[in-house]
Order: C-alpha cells, then structure tokens, then sequence
C-alpha cells in the first residue's frame, strides 16, 4: 500500500513495443493551427542544438519575430509572424520555450517555417495555441545547417498567461463510488492551500467552502528520463462530501487569490435507483488532429446530458514528454470539469523494463513480463507516475490501476492488462472478491473495462497471442460471477462481439468490445473470419463509443463516427433474471 502524499515518482524509456510497424508523428509532421503545435514523443527525433547559447553576436540583423498578442489565454491561439531572415530554408523552424530563459535544447516544441507558403522569401506567418505552463515564453528563430547543427537567427518577444501561474488549470471531476461525493481536481503554479466552494445556487459564490491537499513531482521521481521534462506544477485534489444524490450543484475551484469560473456537476443517483442515463468510452486517445475531434463531440454529448467519461487506457501519449500531459488535460478540460472522467493504464502509461522500486503500482522487479506476452518499455519513462498524480480514482482497489464503483443500476470495474491477472495474482484476488460482493438486487449489470483486449480478430500476431493469454488466465472469472460487458482498447479500431465464452456464442456470455479509435493513428491490420465476431469497420475510422442504461433489463450500446457524424453500429443488450438476481 502507498500513501497518496509520500510517494516517489519515476519514468521509463524506449520504443512503442507493438508487433507491428506503426505510424509515428514526427516534428516534421504539421498540424493545422486549429490544434496543437505537434506532437513530439521519441527523443531520438528531436533536432541537436549547437552548443553555443543563443547571443546577440549570433543573430542576424533586420529579423523581426512576433508573436499577437503576447497576453493570452489558456489555450489560446496566437499569430507567430517573422521577416527579415535571409536565405531562409524549408528545415529553418522557430521554436518554443517555457520559461523564456530555457537554453537552446530545451525548446518545448517546434514547427518548420515552411508552413508558410512565403518562407522562402523569409517572412511568414503561422498561428499555433499555446498552452500555459505556469510560466512565460517565447520563441525562438533557427536556420538549420545539418541535424546536429541549427543557428540561432532571432528571439520573439515575451508572452505572459492572463491567469499566471496561480490559474487553476486542466481542472477535472472524479467518482468516488459513493453518491454524496465528489472529487475536484486541477493544476496550478502555486502551493497555496486548495479550495473549492459549491451550491445549489447557480449565482452564488459563497457557498460551502472545502480545503484540500497538493502534490507534485520531479524528474527524479521517475524510472529514468528519456524525454523532455518539465515541471508539473502542483496538482490539488479536494473531496466534495455530504452532497445529495441527483442533484446539480454550481462550483469554484482554486486559491484565495484566484478562483477558477462557476461551474456545474451533478452527483451519481443512488445505487439501485432504476434511472436511465448515458456515458461516453473510449481508449487511445492522445493530442492528434482527430483527438480533437473527439473531444468536440464529447463535449457536445456532455453538454446534452451524458453522465461520465470511460477512458480506459492509452491517455495521452506523453511517453516521457512531459509538456504533453499539460496540453491533453487541457483538450479535454472543457468536459472534464463538467462530469467526472474515468481513467484506467494503458500500455503507454505503464509498461517498462526499469528495477527500480519506484513502481507505483507495488510491482517487483520490471514489472510484468509473461513469455507470451510482448510488454516492453512503451512509457518510456513514465511507468504510470504522472497518471497517478494526476488522477485520483475510488480507493477500493489499487489506486488507478484497478478499482471499482457503483452508479445506479451498475457496477464499474476498471482493471489492468499490465499486470499480473492470473489466479494468485494481487489482481486477480481483489477481481475475484470485488465481483463476489456485488449485489446483483442492486446493481444487476456490471461492466468491466481493461486495456489490452480479450477477443480480438484483428491479424497482429503479437496483441492476438496476448488475447489468447488473457481469456486462458480469467475468461472463466468473468463468466462465472455474469459480467455482461467488457471494454477494451489498445488496437486502434473498432470490434463487437456476440455474447461469447470459450470462443462460443452463447446467451449468457460476456460482449466484447474494442473502442480503440479516440485519436491514435489508425491500425490497418486485416480481420480474420470469426464466428464469434459481429461487427468491424475495416477502415477502423476515428470515434468512440455511446452508452445507455435503459433499466434493469435492457441497455443500448453505440459506436460514433467523428468524420461521417452519424452512429455506424449499434446494438441491445438485453438479460432476463437469474437465480438471486431479480430484475423489477
């Protein structure tokens, strides 16, 4: 067991560890000015900086570069203007610092100055949103001479955040299991005391006020750093108690000197109460152009009603770039702040090759590693650090890595396909007694969501080996206490089983389905022909998955299409009651 408020932190390295080759952004790849700047992920693709420090003897004369306005918003975007620069090249870049006073290789990010159609003539023009990073910044213009070699040519001006480094930012809301709870969570720059002040009064600041606690931590915290790191900032965490079931309240959340806008939440129902409500799933998510898409259909579906947020696993890709995890939270931060988002590990957060003893989750050794399996390093440094701090899920298993919670008429339970889920294993033991404690009279569904997946047809050899694995070590757990549903990710695609066990359609199986499409690059693997396998979009195009708890009796299940905006699949799920477990 570890407490919260005294543990160390660690990263991890390498590769993504797939069995197969893979798409992989690059700096080189653009992104348009309505998203991120690029997504930067392998230290063996960032540019090497000459040695010699930026100075004003190295920049060339003449050169003007601007960033309007240079006071912003969190996330807002700014117009990057430059002139000036002679015998400009496609590989010349400009990038971004924060702070301002960074040295040369330790930009944040970059992009290449021929997003400019003018750049040849050395002056263009490209906007890009900024993310506050409790610091200023600015950015900086090179001329690139070899990969090992860039020339500093000029400095932009200073940008400053209006909400500084007090702002309360990537604010985000968690279940604890129990109805008259609340979890509030967000990031800042200061150590000063969290607060949180709620009503029922949609107009009223100075309703009940709530204290929390803070936390952070360090690149030394973490298995090893094969990255780009930066500080954190002080991650708050404040519990909301005593509150009513169903209800909708108004709240604000920050420091005594700067408190974030009002905003609403509305408590799960109690457990048992036959009422109907949607929640939104997916997996494989990260900061891509069709991740924002995503987000833009979430935050629409959110703002209609749906409940909560399943993401079980793959989040944001950060893989050792710590930068990252600031402007995920803060895509997703619109809806986050709104209802309560759900986390489980993936492979990207979790798995490493590290002996260290900083492995969160109580793992000896390099973690888990069976012989079937092809588990690597792919948080390259991270080894589920940075996914502990920052979310704080129901204290009933074993932190994020596997709990479960009741909401309404069903029982949620996220566990970890990286570690150990074999018979004997920490896992498995709190699996098996957290499904013999359900109370089926009062939560007759449970749905169970994982990141690796159990049935798969999709033809990686690798990932199907690990499936085969999984249903060997506890398909049997799963249809013996009657899970009706199981999530997972990992392949960037789409599937939907029947009601399946022991590779057999059959009534009281479990249904499968893998919503791997939230953002990630696409796979496009083919499928091999399975009785047991109902539906697959063999262009595995982006989207996510809708949920309805209709009644005791009958939920409806729907796969969103972002690019095509309509439902593609969508399907009944329908039990009649069994002994012990009645359904009106």
């Amino acid at each position: 067991a570890f407490n919260r408020s005294r543990v160390t932190v660690f990263w991890e390295s390498s590769e993504a560890h797939r069995s197969r080759p893979r798409l992989r952004f690059t700096f080189g790849i653009k992104v348009p000015p309505n998203s991120a700047m690029i997504e930067a992920r392998r230290l063996s693709r960032r540019l090497g900086h000459c040695s010699t420090p930026w100075a004003a003897t190295i920049a060339q004369a003449g050169v003007s570069l601007k960033i309007n306005p240079s006071l912003v918003k969190n996330s807002q975007h700014v117009s990057v203007t430059w002139n000036g620069v002679e015998n400009a090249t496609a590989k010349d870049f400009i990038a971004l610092y924060c702070p301002e006073n960074a040295k040369d290789n330790e930009y944040i990010d970059y992009f290449y100055v021929d997003v400019s159609p003018t750049y040849a003539q050395g002056s263009g023009e490209y906007s890009v949103q900024l993310t506050n990073f409790r610091t200023n910044c600015e950015m900086r213009y090179f001329r690139y001479i070899s990969k090992d070699k860039q020339e500093f040519v000029a400095r932009s001006n200073t940008v400053m955040f209006e909400g500084g480094p007090e702002e309360p930012l990537q604010i985000h809301l968690a279940l604890t299991g129990n109805p008259s709870e609340m979890r509030v969570m967000w990031v800042s720059g200061t150590d000063e005391t969290p607060l949180v002040t709620f009503s029922k009064d949609s107009k009223s600041r100075n309703g009940t006020v709530v204290k929390g606690t803070s936390q952070t931590y360090k690149a030394t915290d973490l298995c090893y750093l094969n990255g780009v790191f930066i500080d954190p900032g002080y991650i708050h965490d404040v519990l909301l108690t005593g509150l009513e079931p169903s209800t909708t309240y108004y709240y604000s959340c920050g420091v005594e000197s700067h408190m974030s806008e009002v905003r609403p939440f509305k408590t799960a129902p109690p457990v048992g109460s036959n009422v109907s409500y949607k929640f939104i799933v997916y997996g494989d998510m990260g900061l891509s152009v069709p991740a924002h898409a995503t987000a833009k259909y979430a935050m629409k579906d959110v703002m209609d009603g749906y409940a909560f947020i399943f993401h079980h696993g793959d989040i944001s890709y950060a893989r050792g770039y710590a930068y990252i995890w600031d402007q995920w939270q803060a895509l997703i931060e619109p809806y986050s702040s709104l209802v309560p988002y759900m986390v489980g590990i993936g492979n990207h957060e979790q798995d490493h090759l590290d002996y260290s003893d900083k492995d969160l989750s109580g793992v000896t050794g390099n973690g888990w590693h069976p012989w079937w399996g092809n588990y690597g390093d792919d948080s390259n440094g991270e080894c589920g650090v940075p996914m502990f701090y920052r979310f704080h899920m129901p204290d009933n298993g074993n932190y994020l890595w596997w709990y479960s919670y009741d909401y309404g008429l069903v029982h949620y339970i996220m566990m970890s396909t990286e570690h150990d889920m074999g018979n004997g294993s920490r896992q498995y033991s709190w699996l098996e007694q957290d499904l013999k404690n359900v109370d089926r009279t009062k939560t007759p569904w449970i749905i169970l969501a994982g990141h690796r997946p159990m049935y798969t047809s999709e033809l990686a050899l690798g990932d199907m080996f690990v499936s085969l694995g999984m249903q060997h070590l506890f398909e049997d757990l799963l249809y013996k206490y009657r899970v009706d549903l199981a999530f997972w990710a990992h392949y960037h695609s789409y599937e939907r089983t029947c009601a399946v066990y022991k590779k057999k359609c059959i009534q009281d199986g479990v249904t499968h389905i893998t919503i791997g499409t939230a953002g990630k690059s696409e796979d496009h693997e083919p499928y091999i022909k399975e009785d047991w396998s109902l539906f697959q979009r063999k262009d595995n195009p982006y989207g996510y998955g809708r949920v309805m708890i209709a009644n005791r009796s009958a939920l409806h299940w729907e796969y969103f299409v972002n690019s095509e905006d309509r439902v593609v699949d969508e399907v009944w799920l329908t039990k009649t009651a069994a002994a012990g477990d009645p359904l009106f």
